[in-house]
Formats: C-alpha cells, sequence, structure tokens
C-alpha cells in the first residue's frame, strides 16, 4: 500500500500497534493494511484501496470509542459508521469489527451497527486467523460474534494465547516514517493484575501478567532501529516497571547490545528506585509517565491504586533532577474521595513541580470515562451518576457528586492557560 501524498499526513498520527500483530498472524492470506489516521481524506483513500484489492473480508480495528478530556472529546465511534458507509458502498466483503473499544462494548455494538458481520471478542491473533477460514461456520471459532436469523449470537470464549509465542508484529509495507516522532509502540507484557476502579485492562488481557521474553523484546526494537530507522519507541504496557526483573532485564539487553533508541513508558511509584531510574536512562529512557490519578491517600484509596502519596512523592525526589528526561504526570480532575483539600494539594504540586523542573515536566488532567466491566461502573450506579439502563457505548463520565466545582475549576484553569499559550 502506498503512502500519503506529502503534506496529507497529521503529524500526531499513532502507529497502529494491532494492526501489525494481526498482520503477523495472518501470513497465509494477502494482506493490506490501511490507517484511515494518516488521511485528511481517508474516504477517498480507502475507496481506492478497496477498488485496487477487492478484498474478501475487511476486518475493522476499534481501539477507542472516544476521548476522555471533556475539553477536547472526541467520538471515535462516529467514524466507524463513516468507515461502514465507504466500504459497503465499494465491497460485497465481509466486514468484522474488533480492537480494544470494539471489545468493551462488543454485543452493544454488534446490535447497534447491522452493517458488522462479525465481531472478534478480545485478543484476536489467533481467533482473526480461524474465522476467515470458517466465515460459513463461525459458530466454529473461539471468542466471535456473528449474526444468525438477524440475532446478535456469541460463540464461546477461547483461551488466553501465550505472549510469548505470538509473532512478532509485522510492520513492513506500512510506512513507519509516517507516523510521529516515539509514536511506534512496542509491547513486553499483557494483563494487568492491579485494581483501578476505572480500568478495562483486566478485562481486555486478563489480571495474569503475560510476558514476551526480554530477547524477543529487543529483537523487536532492533528491527525498528536497523531496518526502519526509528529513532524513538514507547513502551505500550500498563505499567513499564513490573514485574521490575523484567523491566531491568530488558534494559540490560538494550545495553548489551548497543542499540541506541530513546524510549517512553509508564512507571509505578511503588518501589521505584534511582538505581533502577538510573538503568532506565542508561537503556534510552528519556521520558517517564506517571499515572497517580489522585493526590491524596484517600483519593488513591477509592481509585484502587496500589500506591500511597509517600510513594507518589518519594518517585518525585528521585525523577526531579534528572537532566534530559522528561517526566509526565496523568490526574482525573474529580475521582472518587476527593475534597478541596486535595484539590489545592494538587495545584500547589503542579505549581511546585513547574517551578522546579520546567518544561522538562507535563500534566495531564482529564475527566473519567464510565465504562462497563469496571467498579467505578457499580459506584456511578450507586450513586445515581448513571443509570442501569444506560447505554455506555454513548460516554457518561464520573465527576464526584460532592465537589463537582473543582472539574469546573481545573476546566477553567485548563482554558486559561491555553488562552495564555496562544
Amino acid at each position: 500500500m502506498g503512502g500519503p501524498d506529502v503534506g496529507e499526513t497529521p503529524k500526531t498520527a499513532i502507529f497502529p500497534l494491532s494492526l501489525a500483530c494481526l498482520k503477523a498472524a495472518l501470513k497465509e492470506h494477502e494482506v493490506r493494511v490501511f490507517d484511515a489516521n494518516l488521511y485528511y481524506e481517508p474516504h477517498q483513500k480507502l475507496t481506492q484501496l478497496l477498488r485496487g484489492f477487492s478484498p474478501d473480508v475487511v476486518a475493522i480495528s476499534l481501539r477507542n470509542i472516544d476521548s476522555t478530556n471533556k475539553l477536547k472529546s472526541v467520538f471515535y465511534y462516529a467514524y466507524l459508521k463513516e468507515t461502514l458507509d465507504v466500504i459497503k458502498a465499494g465491497t460485497d466483503a465481509k466486514v468484522v469489527a474488533g480492537g480494544a473499544g470494539f471489545s468493551i462494548f462488543a454485543r452493544e455494538i454488534m446490535v447497534d451497527e447491522p452493517r458488522l458481520d462479525y465481531g472478534v471478542f478480545l485478543e484476536g491473533e489467533n481467533v482473526l486467523p480461524q474465522l476467515i477460514d470458517n466465515l460459513n461456520e463461525p459458530h466454529l471459532v473461539p471468542s466471535v460474534f456473528y449474526r444468525k436469523d438477524a440475532q446478535v449470537c456469541y460463540t464461546f470464549s477461547g483461551a488466553v494465547p501465550d505472549f510469548d509465542t505470538l509473532p512478532l508484529p509485522d510492520r513492513s509495507e506500512m510506512t513507519i516514517e509516517l507516523y510521529s516522532d516515539g509514536a511506534v509502540g512496542v509491547e513486553t507484557k499483557r494483563g494487568c493484575p492491579l485494581g483501578c476502579v476505572y480500568c478495562v485492562y483486566g478485562f481486555l488481557n486478563g489480571k495474569r501478567l503475560r510476558l514476551r521474553s526480554p530477547g524477543k523484546v529487543v529483537d523487536d526494537i532492533q528491527h525498528l532501529v536497523d531496518d526502519f530507522g526509528v529513532k524513538r519507541i514507547t513502551f505500550v504496557d500498563s505499567i513499564f516497571n513490573m514485574p521490575l526483573e523484567h523491566a531491568e532485564d530488558i534494559c540490560d539487553e538494550l545495553i548489551d547490545r548497543r542499540i541506541e533508541v530513546k524510549w517512553s513508558a509508564w512507571f509505578t511509584e511503588k518501589g521505584l528506585t534511582r538505581q533502577f531510574v538510573d538503568l532506565a536512562v542508561e537503556a534510552g529512557c528519556s521520558n517517564i509517565i506517571f499515572s497517580p490519578d489522585g493526590f491524596s491517600n484517600d483519593c488513591l484509596r477509592q481509585l484502587g491504586k496500589n500506591i500511597k502519596m509517600k510513594d507518589i512523592l518519594n518517585a518525585y525526589t528521585i525523577v526531579r533532577d534528572l537532566e534530559g528526561v522528561e517526566i509526565s504526570y496523568n490526574f482525573f480532575k474529580n475521582p472518587p474521595g476527593q475534597s478541596l483539600d486535595n484539590f489545592t494539594s494538587t495545584l500547589a504540586f503542579f505549581i511546585k513541580a513547574k517551578a522546579q523542573m520546567g518544561n522538562r515536566v507535563h500534566f495531564e488532567f482529564n475527566t473519567l470515562r464510565i465504562e462497563p466491566h469496571t467498579r467505578l461502573y457499580n459506584l456511578a450506579l450507586s450513586q445515581g451518576v448513571i443509570e442501569a439502563t444506560g447505554n455506555l457505548l454513548y460516554p457518561a463520565y464520573y465527576s464526584s457528586p460532592e465537589t463537582a466545582y473543582t472539574e469546573k475549576t481545573f476546566n477553567t484553569l485548563l482554558s486559561l492557560k491555553k488562552i495564555a499559550l496562544r
């Protein structure tokens, strides 16, 4: 597949790792990959591709339903409907949906969008090849939604794949050079044993950590560096330094092979040491991302975080003076357990960090998106924030009822910041 014309590519495009993983799993089939995010006019490009390739099956990966910041919220699900318009106008191919966003709302999406013939539930590397080989008998394939007599049916749940035995992503012919610096992702593990109340990772990938061997992880990175000239990557794990020994082995392998690549990753503050941070920096880490989400022990407890304030402050002390390394923090504007004291403490931490680290530190303040399969969903129900009959496919947000004014204040401050930067 050819790339976009010069000047057409948005510089913020993120490389679609899931498509590269599926491409690697479909070695027995002829595959073309199309990333609509690379084009300002994607429908015209997609139409051209469909006419030239004439596929039997079109598989759509829906990673997110929407963004989580009300100030700049984007409802990505609407693009699925527009894409289906193009596909159905240009081909008779069967259409399969999958991806994290789809899996969270699989049955709802299948009911809402009858033009989808099949849905792949959860991880697709083992499922999609089987489905393509059994389109007329989808009931034989695990983890598949399909239609029978105008009804949406589900087959049965299959085994979780051994992540270390899955093939490495196939990024060939996917024009990596067109993506943003640092926008190419690398997985070191799947699964998350943590219990954050808002998070769907445990539902999507299971609570058990499934590790990819450090040698294979670094093989993937070396391929990106040697064959594609990639200079910066992002580890897309929910937490990179958990388990710690696995992260250390990856860093050691990068150092031993003398691979020159910069990278970013999400770190947990719990148990963070200067020794490990120094190792990560030596291995190429240039951006440490923390997501404490709340800034009091009560907020952290109600958010289901496995850290306390002492962990946040200790980690801050470790990274504060790291030269040449960017530090990022993610917080929610008004999480469960919020109080006026917590709100002012968060602002004070923001001001202190900016004063001490300047442009080297970045903050993101988001709104809690309520999703099914989470404890936040149950909390929102109990507090009357949502109703049991509501359709969460269309976004609903959580803001602690007693302190809703803090979110409004955050939104005002963020708007003023944007005006000041113009």
